[in-house]
């Protein structure tokens, strides 16, 4: 009799051990939430490839184009650049104490003869551990909503998806199979076009997953902030124009051609498009104070709270930025020299 009992509580203890290891494992395993209203990333950065991105703390995250596009961090004021990962990165977001991000195909590894496949979005630490694949899909983009990931998926399948990742990955959710690029948000609704039947202003509600109409006016890459959607004109030689949604009111803030632009809370930095006199622009929010900042034809236009960074179009090797509210311009050294101390 003592022998059985003997052996029933052997088998509960390690039975407690297992169910403690299992719970403690969960617990350190789990993904906490984010607080309400965290956002990943700036539209404007997202719809330029997503490849600068800062959090609450004034830390930087980017891809670094003289490493091949590898994952680095810096401070806002380009000091302490410290390299991440090696993986080639776009479309970063931050949200509490992790990134997301879209891993491309020039970050394959290679061995043994041959090529492993990893692309797809991802969620690491922000030191580059722990990474996780949440989507092995080619993506357009990502965004970053609260406690969920709006992904612009291209499945093998073929087609165009807005996926809905938990950040846990845990659920995957098939939104729409319409060509949704999500980029602005604003109180938990995501404002985008439509490219099925028409170009107007839809918003697309996280907290219900449904869509509705804001305006029937034709607009390519809207961006609200506050009461103004920030857009290009696709009917009108692609000027720049803001939207009240108050007074249902349209403002022409340029009449030049925009290949593409990025709105901070005091410029808007835009690719003015011509034969002769391309430029990199800045206005003010109202379309004041036209500057030209750099002479020729840019793209990559990323801002954070200190300055403006862009590629020289063709050669997206260097890259160069301007300090908010002056037209001086130069290369950024920082992260070049980065690379150089890491070797």
């Amino acid at each position: 009799m003592k022998d059985k009992i003997k052996v029933i509580l052997i088998i509960s203890g390690i039975l407690l051990v297992l169910v403690a290891f299992f719970i403690l494992n969960y617990f350190l395993g789990r993904i906490p939430e984010n607080p309400a209203g965290t956002v990943g990333n700036t539209a404007g950065n997202l719809y330029n490839g997503g490849y600068f991105c800062e959090d609450q703390e004034g830390k930087v995250y980017f891809a670094n184009s003289y490493d091949n596009g590898a994952l680095y961090v810096m401070n806002a004021d380009e000091t302490e650049v410290k390299k991440v990962s090696a993986n080639t990165v776009k479309s970063i977001n931050v949200g509490g104490d992790y990134l997301y991000y879209y891993m491309s195909d020039s970050s394959a590894s290679t061995g043994l003869g041959f090529v492993r496949r990893v692309i797809g979005v991802y969620r690491s630490e922000k030191d580059g551990n722990n990474l996780k694949t949440l989507s092995r899909d080619p993506a357009g983009t990502l965004l970053l909503v609260d406690n969920h990931l709006y992904v612009q998926s291209v499945p093998d399948s073929g087609g165009v998806q807005l996926l809905k990742l938990s950040i846990d990955g845990e659920e995957e959710t098939i939104l729409s199979t319409d060509k949704i690029y999500p980029a602005s948000v604003y109180n938990g609704r995501i404002y985008y076009n439509d490219t099925t039947e028409s170009l107007f202003l839809y918003q697309w509600d996280t907290y219900t997953d449904a869509t509705s109409l804001v305006v029937k006016y034709d607009m390519w890459n809207p961006i609200r902030q506050g009461q103004y959607i920030y857009f290009m004109d696709i009917h009108e030689n692609y000027r720049l124009c803001r939207y009240h949604l108050d007074e249902d009111k349209i403002e022409v803030l340029t009449e030049n051609r925009v290949d593409t632009f990025n709105v901070t809370d005091e410029y808007i930095y835009y690719q003015k498009s011509s034969d002769t006199q391309p430029a990199l622009m800045r206005i003010g929010l109202d379309g004041s104070e036209e500057t030209i900042i750099a002479k020729g034809i840019y793209n990559n236009i990323n801002t954070t709270s200190r300055y403006v960074y862009f590629n020289q179009f063709g050669n997206e090797l260097v890259t160069f930025r301007a300090a908010h509210g002056t037209a001086e311009v130069s290369e950024f050294l920082a992260a070049a020299d980065a690379v150089t101390i890491s070797e």
